[in-house]
């Protein structure tokens, strides 16, 4: 995990790489020739910017369905 500026949270947070699942959904959302292999997603509860290693201005949203809420406390 890295630490990169996300736009959307306007905070310093970990960033990591996609998974298969998530990659996919780029791919069906910005067409088969869409290179995913680089794409990095913040790791801030309930964000969902994904960006390349070293531009964010190549960012942008996963679907709603990637969010990821914090666990309830058992």
């Amino acid at each position: 995990m890295t630490h990169k500026w996300c736009p959307t949270c306007r905070a310093w947070h970990g960033f990591r790489k996609l998974n298969a699942e998530e990659k996919a959904a780029v791919r069906a959302a910005k067409g088969d020739r869409h290179y995913v292999d680089d794409l990095w997603r913040c790791s801030a509860e309930g964000c969902l910017w994904y960006q390349p290693y070293f531009h964010t201005r190549g960012g942008d949203v996963l679907p709603e369905r990637f969010r990821e809420e914090a666990a309830a406390p058992e």
